[in-house]
């Protein structure tokens, strides 16, 4: 199987690609939010969601940048 093959992408996921897909989460997650402006309980819930995959999100990007990627 040859290094490239989108079996290995796969196997190995790409720090940036984790990275990105957090951020694809975050904002997600930030629409709910604001959709549920008018119910707290879920507003607060997508709050901390939108946060966590934020913060994942920078630190893939920092994972990815230290490697040289």
């Amino acid at each position: 199987m040859s290094v490239t093959s989108t079996r290995d992408i796969y196997e190995y996921p790409n720090p940036m690609h984790q990275a990105g897909q957090h951020f694809v989460m975050a904002e997600h997650f930030e629409r709910m939010k604001m959709a549920c402006a008018g119910n707290p309980a879920l507003f607060y819930q997508y709050a901390e969601h939108e946060y966590y995959h934020k913060a994942l999100a920078h630190r893939y990007k920092g994972i990815a940048a230290a490697g040289g990627m």
